[in-house]
């Protein structure tokens, strides 16, 4: 990296803790409408970080559910996701980070396989859309994480080069994106997604502290 000129942030699970909030929603929506138990482990092996279709054919070969009741089912978890966002706390040193790297006129984005109105109203009630610029989701790219196009959209959207970028991701398929896009990853991991398996996945720092160790990156200490 020659000079940082951008952070690409994953939305669910790296800003907001929405990881934690979407896994009880699942467990507590599978129960009601299945009258079955989601299983912690096998979730998280299997749906946590992917995206709405990866989901939606978990619960087919599963549960037998029909791509018709799964979208009611996706719904209603959307309702609840959106109803809910107070629980879902901000995650440590992002806030920090943002106020860093907006003072510093370094830019930022968000690379997601989310829904973009799920996204910008988490920023929005967090209090974090006056720092990101870009939004970046799969619905504009032909594959979402943990191919790389997303976060490849989201730097062409900036104007900058993805190999002078950082990318924060808590996923093993977020983080497979943003290692194959050519971005400096940093992998931050959740009580969800610290079950996963990274192995194979080049990332250049894992849990660290977010504010330090960016800073040492501008400062190229």
């Amino acid at each position: 990296m020659k000079k940082l000129e951008a952070v690409i942030f994953d939305f669910d699970g790296t800003i907001v803790d929405t990881e934690k909030v979407y896994y009880e929603n699942m467990r507590d929506l599978t129960e009601e409408v299945l009258g079955q138990k989601l299983d912690k482990m096998d979730y998280i092996k299997n749906v946590s970080g992917t995206n709405e279709e990866t989901s939606k054919r978990y619960y087919n070969e599963r549960y037998g559910m029909s791509s018709e009741d799964y979208d009611k089912f996706e719904a209603e978890i959307t309702k609840r996701i959106l109803d809910n966002y107070h629980n879902a706390s901000v995650l440590p040193g992002i806030a920090e980070l943002m106020e860093y790297l907006h003072t510093h006129g370094i830019k930022m984005a968000v690379a997601s396989n989310g829904k973009r109105e799920h996204i910008e109203t988490g920023l929005q009630r967090k209090g974090f859309e006056k720092y990101i610029s870009v939004i970046a989701t799969k619905a504009e790219v032909s594959n979402p994480k943990p191919a790389p196009d997303i976060y490849l959209l989201a730097a062409e959207k900036l104007g900058v080069d993805i190999n002078n970028s950082i990318a924060i991701e808590d996923s093993r398929p977020g983080a497979l994106g943003a290692v194959a896009s050519g971005a400096t990853l940093i992998l931050q991991t959740n009580d969800i997604t610290k079950h996963m398996d990274f192995s194979g996945v080049n990332y250049r720092f894992k849990d660290v502290d977010l504010v330090k160790t960016v800073k040492e990156i501008v400062e190229n200490k």
